[in-house]
């Protein structure tokens, strides 16, 4: 194991990472980041927060804590309740406080205006603050906080100032991921149990690089509960680092915040008996046996989320499961799961201890005539008076039993977290019931998206899958921010896809379905699933409230829709249940894209290489060194600070910046500097491939015939200039944007947003790309959105407006996606030559071509720039709408169904199961008489 408190703390020394940290919650009306939602912001106990604040900018640099007297610089006083950013400034929640000079008592004030996300406190400006607790002391007076709750006036001052000796001291928050990963690259599997963790205080787009996963530990044999109980030892325990940003020592925690994984992982994490279980979920305790959620409430039940499960509750459980084996009776036990849908994973171990023992100690004391109780020999003891003893035996037994337990490993007065039950369940500010949320990656596309792909592709044909391949090939990817299509390799192994593969699918399928190909129940399926897809990858949300009432609408039609296409797919299938608590997962850790885990998912090859050149002797401790000698080069070439004896120090110079200047190491660390890609930007095209023109030659004559909109571009100092074509333009929000690229740009002069497809990015032959990047041209071809929806799929319709605009590089606002309406326009199939190797072929294959150039259609199931689509377009095309108004009635009608037709699978799976059961039994009964007919052969012969 490599400590994640010792691993984090070179983020603090790292100047590559130090600049994003983010110690203090921010209160904005866009939530992008974990600290902006409503765990962070709500949630969170003050003292798991970041304590002091310093104004770093102005000297004397004094330390403020909360919870102690300050004064402000007007002369009021207040006590500092928490720290948060708002508007990009460093604000203090406080209490204000009334000092009395005539009887020097300091009171809080009643009724002081609440202006804080808690409601309690007054928010100020944390650079009002003049004087701090010590301050104030210095000078000699003496306190009298007879208004002020007695813990804060003997906690002043702050514990933790007078452990910090001067020292700064921030908390961080950590997401800590686990999950079963193979040692092996090849298909063998070589079960080990990971846990990588990253720092939650970093922005989510470093989270999605490599570079900042941090690899804690791993193990084939100890199981992921025993390796967050070794994690857990790291919490609420201060820490040294060197701070490079204010260039001095601090002290830090670490606190865990959310619990990404995949699902199985997450029921382990939260002690819950796992998927295949009656009360399946995690995070509440809906469910029941199949006749239980075949009933109208029980099937209801299902869509939406039930009363939560909490982590008292589960330990009350699990203590109650390990009392009860103390009798012996395995059944009981089974009966306590069956019935909570709890299950802890240490505890089993003790509970199957448990069970072997009292079963022993109960045929030596109660069942056994030579060794049993001597009062169960008197055979005058009939009747109740001996079933009271014989239960008087076992309850004797069960205490003592329960005695030993407590005992191990070491002798307590209760059972312990870690020990005995799941650690996770007592880490103070943890709930892995309701901080386990819903994971993209395995809930939706391996699960929704992978269910609606099954039931489509089972009912093709070969020649149906060669005729959506070549459709879906067909599919422009441009602003989708997906690798090029393999769509034949897509449809050849069509069922053993991976994430990526229904990532695409989900954005591009519906566009190339038609009733040959799929129903009209699986078609709304994608339709929906697709439009719920979008705005779950949303990177961060504006409005929340809207946005939380549009996604509950598409969660409902999705499920809604399951329900009318196999109303039994809600209870075969837990991750359609799950689906409904994203609602409130995404309120409280933000847009649901933070908590995702393929970039944990990623890091696993790096381990697979750690494992394979490993000694293969003590592989966990090897792969852990191993990891530590990254880490250690990682932060040296990243200009890292380290402690050498008493001081400070950091590489020279070539080391500092080996990793800045050398790309790819970069790229084996998974490094990337999103910085160095500015808005404005072109690139010219090679020079091999340059052919330069005039304004007449490049602008004029192609699209005269059209119009042309020059805008701000003075066309005029284009006359008579060479023109040279650029490969691409970076537009405002980052996209590379190319020769067809669809966009979105403002006009800057009537600030009126047009849609288009570039045709051509142009720069005059004087102008530099480097220095005068607004020196260029994008033309436009205008495409006017229309103010219907395409009457099949629900998406806007783009239609040519027949005139270009000519935009400057910064008017260029993002990408889109959109898609030829081939289906309506009839678009034809013919066979091209195929290319291999860069090199044309005799093979022939289908391609589409398009009939018709007018006519588009807006992606809305878009993933990439989903958030700025919709906020461009009016809301009428891209607005929600609910499918079923009687969701009650619908289900209530589908359970209905259910409970002719479940009752009926289930008696007929039950007695091929017993035919099965006797057909096995006939046929071992069977090899047997063989092998005795074969074994009386050789004695004959052998007596022969």
């Amino acid at each position: 194991m490599n400590h994640p408190i010792d691993l984090l703390a070179l983020d603090w020394a790292n100047p590559m990472v130090r600049k994003y940290l983010h110690v203090y919650p921010e209160i904005s009306s866009t939530v992008s980041e974990m600290w902006h939602a409503d765990k962070w912001l709500k949630e969170v106990d003050l003292d798991d927060l970041s304590p002091m604040w310093a104004n770093w900018e102005q000297a004397p640099h004094r330390h403020f804590y909360i919870k102690e007297l300050a004064q402000l610089r007007n002369g009021d006083y207040v006590i500092p309740m928490r720290w948060v950013i708002v508007e990009g400034k460093e604000h203090a929640e406080v209490h204000r406080v009334h000092y009395s000079s005539n009887t020097d008592v300091f009171t809080i004030v009643a009724g002081s205006e609440a202006a804080s996300v808690r409601n309690e406190y007054e928010l100020i400006p944390a650079t009002e603050l003049h004087w701090n607790f010590l301050d104030l002391e210095a000078t000699g007076r003496s306190f009298n906080f007879a208004g002020i709750i007695p813990s804060w006036a003997s906690c002043m001052p702050h514990p933790t100032r007078q452990l910090a000796k001067g020292r700064p001291a921030f908390m961080l928050r950590i997401m800590p991921w686990c999950d079963d990963v193979s040692g092996n690259r090849s298909k063998q599997f070589n079960p080990h149990t990971n846990i990588y963790t990253a720092n939650a205080n970093l922005p989510h787009q470093k989270h999605s690089q490599e570079y900042f996963v941090r690899f804690c530990s791993t193990s084939p044999h100890a199981s992921s509960l025993e390796q967050f109980e070794a994690l857990a030892e790291d919490f609420r325990k201060w820490k040294p680092a060197y701070d490079c940003l204010l260039e001095q020592e601090i002290l830090f925690q670490i606190h865990p915040h959310v619990l990404p994984a995949d699902n199985p992982q997450q029921a382990e994490s939260s002690s819950c008996a796992g998927l295949g279980s009656n009360f399946n979920c995690r995070y509440d305790k809906t469910g029941g046996s199949k006749d239980e959620k075949e009933t109208d409430e029980g099937y209801d039940s299902l869509f939406k989320p039930g009363p939560s499960r909490t982590p008292r509750e589960t330990i009350m459980i699990i203590k109650e499961q390990i009392w009860t084996a103390c009798l012996g009776v395995q059944e009981t036990v089974d009966a306590i799961q069956t019935r909570t849908g709890v299950k802890d994973k240490i505890a089993q171990h003790w509970m199957e201890k448990l069970v072997t023992m009292a079963r022993e100690r109960r045929n030596t004391h109660v069942d056994n005539i030579a060794t049993r109780d001597p009062r169960l020999n008197d055979r005058s003891l009939v009747g109740e008076a001996r079933e009271a003893l014989k239960m008087q035996l076992k309850h004797e037994i069960q205490s003592e039993l329960y005695s030993w337990v407590l005992t191990q490993p070491v002798e307590r007065a209760d059972l312990r977290p870690g020990d005995h039950f799941n650690v996770l369940l007592q880490v103070h500010g943890l709930d892995p019931h309701q901080d386990s949320p819903c994971e993209l990656l395995h809930t939706f596309l391996l699960g929704e998206d992978k269910y609606i792909w099954h039931d489509t592709n089972t009912k093709w044909n070969k020649k149906k899958d060669e005729i959506f391949a070549t459709r879906l090939q067909s599919s422009s990817i441009d602003g989708l921010s997906l690798p090029p299509l393999r769509s034949r390799y897509l449809l050849q192994y069509k069922n053993s896809l991976i994430g990526r593969h229904f990532k695409a699918l989900q954005q591009l399928t519906v566009f190339h379905l038609d009733d040959d190909l799929c129903n009209p129940d699986l078609f709304n399926l994608w339709k929906a699933s697709g439009e719920l897809g979008a705005l779950l990858w949303y990177p961060e949300i504006r409005n929340v409230t809207q946005y939380i009432a549009d996604v509950e609408i598409l969660t409902n039609n999705v499920l809604d829709l399951w329900s009318v296409f196999d109303p039994a797919r809600i209870i075969t299938k837990f991750k359609l249940h799950v689906l409904p608590h994203i609602l409130n997962d995404i309120q409280r850790f933000g847009p649901a894209i933070i908590f995702s885990t393929e970039v944990f998912e990623c890091w696993n090859a790096v381990f697979r290489l750690c494992s394979v050149l490993s000694n293969h002797l003590a592989p966990s401790h090897d792969i852990a060194t191993t990891a530590g000698d990254m880490e250690r080069f990682k932060h040296q070439v990243s200009g890292g600070w380290w402690k050498a004896e008493d001081n400070w120090v950091q590489g020279g110079r070539s080391v500092r910046d080996f990793l800045k200047h050398n790309r790819p190491l970069q790229r084996r660390l998974g490094w990337t500097d999103g910085n160095k890609v500015k808005p404005g930007t072109v690139k010219l095209l090679a020079k091999k491939h340059q052919l330069p023109s005039d304004f007449e030659s490049a602008i004029r004559e192609p699209f005269n015939s059209g119009g042309i909109d020059t805008g701000t571009i003075d066309s005029d100092r284009l006359q008579g200039k060479a023109l040279l074509s650029c490969k691409y333009v970076i537009s405002r929000s980052g996209d590379v944007c190319r020769s067809g690229s669809w966009v979105f740009v403002k006009s800057s002069m009537s600030q009126i947003v047009l849609a288009g497809r570039i045709s051509k990015i142009l720069l005059p032959s004087d102008q530099d790309p480097l220095t005068s990047p607004n020196g260029a041209v994008i033309v436009v071809e205008h495409f006017n959105v229309d103010t219907e929806k395409h009457a099949r799929l629900d998406m806007p319709l783009l239609t040519r407006a027949g005139n270009v605009l000519l935009v400057p590089p910064h008017d260029v606002l993002f990408i889109f996606n959109a898609q030829h309406d081939c289906l309506a326009q009839q678009c034809k199939t013919v066979e091209e030559p195929v290319r291999q190797e860069r090199h044309t072929t005799a093979c022939r294959q289908p391609v589409v071509t398009h009939a018709n150039d007018d006519h588009y259609i807006i992606n809305t199931h878009a993933l990439h720039n989903a958030h700025l689509i919709r906020e461009t377009l009016p809301r009428s095309l891209t607005e929600p709408k609910t499918l079923f108004a009687d969701r009650r009635g619908l289900h209530d009608r589908m359970a209905a169904g259910l409970r002719i037709t479940g009752p009926a699978k289930r008696a007929k799976a039950k007695e091929k199961a017993k035919e099965t059961r006797a057909r096995k039994k006939d046929e071992a009964a069977q090899r047997r008489m063989t092998v005795q007919d074969d074994l009386e052969g050789l004695a004959d012969n052998e007596a022969i």
